[in-house]
C-alpha cells in the first residue's frame, strides 16, 4: 500500500495487517533488550509448574510493539505520520504463546482538522487477534497526519 494523507482517511474505514508468528528469539531478545527477565516469560519449567497459563507466555509490551509494528509495515503513513500522539484504552484481553500467529484489525474512529492547514489528528481503534480468532489486545492510538498540501494552500 501506499502512505496516506490525513484527507485519503475517513471515519469508518476498515484494515487489516498482515500476521506474525511471535517466535522464542522474539520473545528472547525483546526480554533482553528490555531487561525484563521475568520466569514468566523466560522459564518454561517454571512456567509449567507456578503459573495460570502452565507454559510462557509472551510479554504484553511485545504484544503491542507487534500491534503497532504490523499496522506500520502496511506503510499507509510511511510518509505522512508527523507524531504518534498516544495511545488510550490498552487492555490485555488473552495471553498470547510462543508460537501464537497475530494480526490486527484497524479501523478510524475519530479525525479532526487542527488549527494549521497542513495536519490533522486521526484516532484508530486497533484489535489484535491470534489465530483462533480470539482478541488478545485492544488500544485507541493517536497520530498527527500530513493534510494534502494542494488542497490547503500549504
Amino acid at each position: 500500500m501506499h502512505s496516506r494523507y490525513y484527507d485519503d482517511f475517513k471515519v469508518g474505514d476498515k484494515f487489516v495487517t498482515g500476521a506474525r508468528t511471535v517466535t522464542e528469539a522474539d520473545v528472547m531478545n525483546f526480554c533482553g533488550l528490555a531487561g525484563i527477565f521475568n520466569p514468566l516469560f523466560v522459564d518454561e519449567e517454571y512456567a509449567k509448574k507456578n503459573t495460570i497459563f502452565g507454559t510462557r507466555v509472551v510479554p504484553g509490551p511485545l504484544t503491542y510493539i507487534f500491534s503497532v509494528g504490523m499496522w506500520m509495515r502496511m506503510g499507509l503513513l510511511d510518509y505522512t505520520v508527523m507524531a504518534f500522539l498516544g495511545a488510550d484504552e490498552v487492555r490485555a484481553h488473552a495471553p498470547v504463546f510462543h508460537g501464537d500467529t497475530l494480526h490486527s484489525e484497524v479501523e478510524m474512529i475519530e479525525a479532526r482538522e487542527t488549527s494549521k492547514a497542513d495536519r490533522g489528528i486521526l484516532k484508530a481503534r486497533h484489535v489484535t487477534l491470534n489465530q483462533k480468532g480470539e482478541k488478545v489486545m485492544s488500544m485507541v492510538m493517536s497520530y498527527m497526519i500530513r493534510r494534502r498540501a494542494s488542497e490547503h494552500g500549504v
